[in-house]
């Protein structure tokens, strides 16, 4: 997007704390399309000027900064990750405000969602400026979630989850202030090694269809 002022009071969080134990490997640092997963996140998100950049890690951190180039983001370690999401959505939310009081709305992505790409930040970003709602969230199979933009009247909210209910707890409870964005594959991520091989299918399925 060339149009740095539609973004400027926008902040990004990437959550990616998570200690992958139904996978047996940090998905972090899974490979795909030749990109460990959090590095394609990292490298969509950089298309665009946002306000401030936060990638939150917790379980194999220290590995993980060793496999990744972190470009504008700052990153800052959850040690409370075995809580659950909500521990890095509030660790996220408090140091995007430290780093720009003013913001005005922050956009949530995870480390697992491999069809993430700069297009679909980028319609977020524009259904949100233009539709003014409170949350801008992504459809996919039968639900609303991340990848997700809240606006800063929630922005206390998020700041008091607890335990294992993330972002998708608030996009339920204010349906009438939410816009959607379609993003069919934003239900394919990897939690367990079936996952993985799934995609792995699929990109090969999806890849042969183009030949």
């Amino acid at each position: 997007m060339s149009d740095s002022k539609d973004i400027r009071r926008i902040g990004v969080v990437i959550l990616a704390a998570g200690g992958s134990s139904r996978l047996g490997q940090p998905k972090q640092l899974i490979k795909f399309q030749n990109k460990s997963l959090i590095q394609n996140i990292i490298d969509q998100s950089q298309a665009f000027t946002f306000a401030s950049y936060v990638l939150v890690m917790g379980a194999h951190a220290a590995k993980i900064q060793k496999s990744i180039e972190p470009g504008n983001f700052n990153v800052i370690i959850n040690e409370n990750w075995a809580e659950g999401i909500a521990s890095s959505i509030r660790k996220g939310v408090k140091y995007s405000l430290e780093i720009d009081p003013e913001l005005e709305h922050i956009l949530f992505l995870l480390s697992d969602q491999p069809f993430v790409t700069s297009e679909l930040i980028h319609e977020l970003v524009k259904t949100h400026r233009q539709q003014e709602k409170e949350i801008t969230g992504c459809k996919y199979q039968d639900t609303v979630g991340v990848p997700a933009i809240f606006t800063k009247r929630l922005f206390q909210e998020l700041s008091m989850l607890r335990g294992d209910r993330g972002a998708r707890v608030l996009i339920k409870k204010y349906p009438d202030t939410l816009a959607v964005v379609p993003f069919d594959l934003g239900s394919i991520d990897v939690d367990i090694p079936e996952d993985y091989n799934k995609l792995i299918n699929f990109s090969e399925k999806a890849a042969k269809k183009f030949k």
